[in-house]
C-alpha cells in the first residue's frame, strides 16, 4: 500500500517531485566532483613524482662547486640514500623561438639540461624516460597549449636549431608557480651549445645538488647540517614537500573553489527541499486527515513521507554520482596534461560515494526533523515560523530571496577570485612591488656589476619615474635551538614598491629584519622577536620588525635595509615605473640587451598564475551555470506553487474586476522584488564572508594580507545576465498559470 500511496503522489505532482529530486542531485554532484579531482590532482602528482624519482632536497648553485667536498658531506651522512650534481644551462629568453613564438617575453628562466643518471628523471607524455636523439629537444608540456606547438616544430636558439621530438613532464618545474623551466636535449648538443663561441658570456650554467633522503630524515635537521658545512648555497632550495606543494596549488584552488561552492549549494538545497516538503504537507491536510480517520497513527504518516524523500533521494544520489563522473574528464583535462593520467582504483570512488552519502544524510535528517515538529503548521507559516501569523505576509517570498543571496556568493565567489588573482595590485600578496616593469638580475656570473650597471642607467633615464634596486644574499641563520639554516634576504629600498604587511612594518633601521609568512611560521617567530644571521662570517643580531606575504621562491624570504660587510648577491630584481607609456617595449628591449630579464609586471602574474587562472575560469563558469539553473527552478516552482495556493484569492480579485494582466503585474512585482533585494544582499555578503573564505586558499601560497579586487564593471553585467535574467523568465514563467484560473472558481468555495 505504501508503494502504491508514494507511486500515486509522484505521478499527481510530477513537478514537485523532480524538482525534489533535483535538489537531491545537484548537492550530490559538486562533492564528489571535488574528491575525484582531489584524488585526481594528488594522485598524478605522486605518480609523477615516484616515476620521476623527485629528489627530497635540491639546492640550487651559481658559481664554482667542489665536488670532492659534497662527495666527502654525503658519504658521512646516513640519511642520504643518492645524491647526484645536474647542470641546468640558462638560455636568454631574448635568443629563444619555440616554432613561430619567440620567449622574448617570458618570466620563466629557460635552460637546457640532460637526463638525470640515477634519479629525477624528466617523462614524456606517456610517463616514460625518453632518450633524445641528437639535434633533437623535448619542450615543457606547459608549453605545448601555451605557443601552440606540436612535434616536429623547431626550437631555435640563437643560430642553433633544434627538432621538437616530444614534450616532458618536470616533476620539479612542472608548475608555472616554479620559476625555472627544463628543456631536454641530447649530452652532444649541450655540450655544443654551451662551447659554441658565439654564445660566450650569454650562457651561464647552474647547478642543482640533488639528495635522496631516508624515510623519517628531519628536512631541517639535514639543512643545517648542509648550512654548518658551508656546501654551495648560491641559489634558493627545493624540498620535495615544496615541490608537491607548488604542484598541488597551482591546480588545487579550482578543487577549494568547487568545495566553498559545495558548501553554497547545500543550503540552497536544505532550504528548497524544506519549502516544498511543507507546502506538500499543507497541500495534503486533506488526505492525511482521511489517513486518520482511517485509524492511521502520525508516526505511520510521517514515516510515509521519509519514505518518498528516501526514494527521491535514492535517485538523486546516483544522478549527481553520475553527473560528477561525465563533469570529471573535462574539468580534469588541464591535470592530465600537466602529471598525465591516474589510474581510478576503488578508494576515489568509494569515497566519493561516501560523500554523497553524507550529504544525503545531511538533507534527509532536517526532512525527519521537519516531519516531527511542523506537522500542524501551514507551508508559509514554516517558512517563517518565529515571526509569527501576523507577519505571514512578508515571510512567504523569504525563500527566493535566500535562494538568491546563495545563487549570487556562488557566482561571486570564483568571479572575484578570479579578477583578484589577475590583477596588477596582486602582485604586494605575492611579495613583489606594485610597479610597472620588473628586471631579473641571475645566473649571470656578474650579478652585482650588471646590477650596478642598470641601476646607473635608470637614475640618468628620463622615462623612468621611480625605481628600486633589491639584491638579494644567502646568508646562514641560527635559531633559538642552535639550527642554522639558509635565508634568501633581499636588501635595499623596500618603501619605493612596498608589498603588503599583514603585521608590522618594513625594515628601515640596519638592525631590522621582516619574514615572510611561511618562513616565520617555519622558524617560530613572531613581530618583536630576535634573529641571528651570519654575514661575512660573522653573527648579527636583527630584530623581526614585519611579517609580509609572499609566494616567490617558495614562498621563504626576508627583507632587511641593509647587510654589513661587502656579500655578493645571488640574485638581483629591480622594479622600475615609467613616466609614460609610450615606447615602452622599445625600452624594456634596451634594458634587456644589459643582461637582465626585463617583464611587464601584468605578464609576470600572467605567467606565474596561467594554469591557476584557467582552472578557476573553469570552476567560475560551472558556478555561474549552477546558478542560473538553481535560480530558474526554483523561483519558476515557487510562484507556481503561490499561485496554486492562492487560486481562490486570485479568482476572487476576478470576479471583482481585476484583469489577468493585474494580477500578473501584482504577483510579478511581488516575485521579483525579494529575487533582487537577495542578489543585492548576496553581493554585499559575497564581498565580505568570500573574502575570508578564499583568503583561506590563497594564505597556504604564503599570501596572508589578501583583499579581494572586485571587478566592479564585471559585476553589473554578469549579475543581471546570470541572475536577475533567468529570475525574471522564471517569475513569468511562474505566473503564467493566472490566465488559466477563472472568475467563477471562488463561488466553488475552499477546500
Amino acid at each position: 500500500m505504501i508503494k502504491r500511496l508514494i507511486w500515486n503522489d509522484m505521478r499527481q505532482n510530477k513537478l514537485l517531485c523532480a524538482a525534489t529530486v533535483f535538489f537531491m542531485a545537484i548537492p550530490a554532484l559538486l562533492p564528489a566532483l571535488t574528491v575525484l579531482l582531489a584524488f585526481s590532482l594528488l594522485g598524478a602528482i605522486d605518480s609523477l613524482m615516484d616515476r620521476a624519482v623527485a629528489p627530497d632536497y635540491m639546492q640550487m648553485h651559481t658559481g664554482t662547486l667542489d665536488v670532492q667536498e659534497i662527495s666527502r658531506f654525503a658519504a658521512g651522512r646516513e640519511e642520504i640514500k643518492d645524491w647526484q650534481i645536474c647542470r641546468f644551462l640558462n638560455l636568454e629568453n631574448s635568443r629563444i623561438t619555440l616554432g613561430d613564438s619567440s620567449l622574448a617575453d617570458s618570466t620563466q628562466d629557460n635552460g637546457l639540461c640532460v637526463q638525470g643518471e640515477r634519479f629525477d628523471y624528466l617523462l614524456d607524455t606517456e610517463n616514460h624516460i625518453p632518450e633524445v636523439p641528437a639535434g633533437e629537444v623535448y619542450v615543457p608540456v606547459c608549453y605545448r597549449t601555451m605557443y601552440d606547438l606540436a612535434p616536429g616544430d623547431v626550437m631555435r636558439i640563437g643560430d642553433y636549431q633544434l627538432r621538437i621530438a616530444g614534450f616532458l613532464r618536470d616533476a620539479l618545474m612542472n608548475s608555472m608557480m616554479a620559476s625555472s623551466k627544463r628543456f631536454l636535449v641530447n649530452r652532444a648538443d649541450y655540450d655544443r651549445i654551451s662551447d659554441a663561441p658565439q654564445n660566450s658570456g650569454s650562457l651561464q650554467e647552474e647547478y642543482l645538488v640533488q639528495f635522496r633522503l631516508r624515510d623519517g630524515t628531519d628536512m631541517d635537521q639535514f639543512a643545517g647540517a648542509y648550512a654548518d658545512r658551508g656546501l654551495p648555497a648560491n641559489g634558493p632550495v627545493i624540498t620535495r614537500p615544496l615541490i608537491r606543494m607548488m604542484n598541488a596549488l597551482s591546480d588545487g584552488t579550482m578543487i577549494f573553489v568547487l568545495f566553498l561552492l559545495s558548501i553554497v549549494i547545500l543550503f540552497i538545497s536544505l532550504l528548497c527541499i524544506r519549502f516544498m516538503l511543507l507546502l506538500q504537507m499543507e497541500r495534503d491536510r486533506k488526505e492525511a486527515g482521511m489517513l486518520k480517520a482511517l485509524g492511521v497513527g502520525k508516526k505511520d504518516i510521517r514515516r510515509l513521507y521519509f519514505a518518498k524523500y528516501l526514494v527521491f533521494s535514492g535517485c538523486g544520489a546516483p544522478c549527481g554520482l553520475l553527473a560528477a563522473a561525465l563533469f570529471l574528464p573535462p574539468m580534469a583535462e588541464q591535470l592530465r596534461e600537466l602529471y598525465g593520467a591516474r589510474s581510478g582504483g576503488v578508494l576515489p570512488a568509494a569515497l566519493a560515494a561516501a560523500a554523497v552519502l553524507a550529504v544525503e544524510a545531511m538533507i534527509l535528517l532536517p526532512v525527519r526533523h521537519s516531519l516531527k515538529r511542523l506537522w500542524k503548521l501551514s507551508a508559509l507559516e514554516a517558512v517563517n515560523v518565529s515571526a509569527g501569523q501576523r507577519t505571514e505576509d512578508r515571510g512567504k517570498y523569504a525563500v527566493t530571496g535566500l535562494v538568491a543571496a546563495a545563487c549570487t556568493l556562488l557566482v561571486l565567489i570564483p568571479g572575484n577570485l578570479y579578477s583578484t588573482m589577475s590583477a596588477p595590485e596582486f602582485v604586494t600578496c605575492m611579495g613583489i612591488g606594485n610597479s610597472q616593469i620588473r628586471m631579473d638580475v641571475r645566473q649571470t656570473g656578474q650579478t652585482d656589476d650588471v646590477t650596478t650597471k642598470i641601476a646607473l642607467a635608470l637614475e640618468r633615464d628620463a622615462q623612468v619615474s621611480r625605481y628600486a634596486v633589491l639584491r638579494t644574499t644567502v646568508c646562514p641563520a641560527v635559531l633559538p635551538d642552535g639550527k642554522t639554516v639558509n635565508l634568501n634576504v633581499e636588501t635595499g629600498s623596500h618603501d619605493v614598491f612596498p608589498v603588503d604587511y599583514s603585521s608590522g612594518k618594513m625594515p628601515a633601521d640596519s638592525n631590522e629584519i621582516a619574514l615572510s609568512s611561511i618562513n616565520a611560521k617555519e622558524l617560530g617567530l613572531s613581530v618583536g622577536d630576535c634573529l641571528r644571521l651570519i654575514v661575512d662570517e660573522k653573527e648579527a643580531d636583527y630584530t623581526v620588525c614585519g611579517i609580509y606575504s609572499d609566494i616567490t621562491n617558495g614562498g621563504r624570504t626576508a627583507k632587511a635595509h641593509v647587510l654589513p660587510g661587502r656579500t655578493s648577491a645571488v640574485w638581483s630584481v629591480v622594479y622600475a615605473s615609467l613616466a609614460q607609456q609610450a615606447g615602452k617595449e622599445a625600452w624594456m628591449e634596451q634594458y634587456q640587451q644589459m643582461g637582465a630579464g626585463v617583464t611587464d609586471i601584468a605578464d609576470y602574474v600572467k605567467d606565474t598564475y596561467g594554469q591557476t587562472l584557467v582552472q578557476v575560469h573553469k570552476a567560475g563558469i560551472m558556478a555561474m551555470a549552477v546558478a542560473a539553473l538553481v535560480i530558474t527552478l526554483v523561483v519558476m516552482l515557487f510562484m507556481r506553487l503561490i499561485v496554486e495556493k492562492n487560486r481562490y484569492t486570485i479568482s476572487l480579485h476576478k470576479a471583482l474586476g481585476f484583469t489577468s494582466q493585474d494580477l500578473k503585474r501584482m504577483y510579478f512585482i511581488r516575485g521579483i522584488c525579494p529575487v533582487l533585494a537577495g542578489i543585492c544582499a548576496g553581493i554585499v555578503l559575497g564581498s565580505l564572508t568570500g573574502e575570508r573564505l578564499c583568503a583561506m586558499v590563497l594564505q597556504s601560497f604564503g599570501a596572508d594580507s589578501f583583499r579581494f579586487v572586485t571587478g566592479w564593471g564585471r559585476i553589473a553585467i554578469r549579475i543581471p545576465a546570470v541572475l536577475a535574467g533567468p529570475a525574471v523568465l522564471a517569475v513569468l514563467a511562474g505566473i503564467w498559470h493566472i490566465r488559466h484560473i477563472r472568475a467563477y472558481e471562488c463561488c466553488m468555495g475552499r477546500e
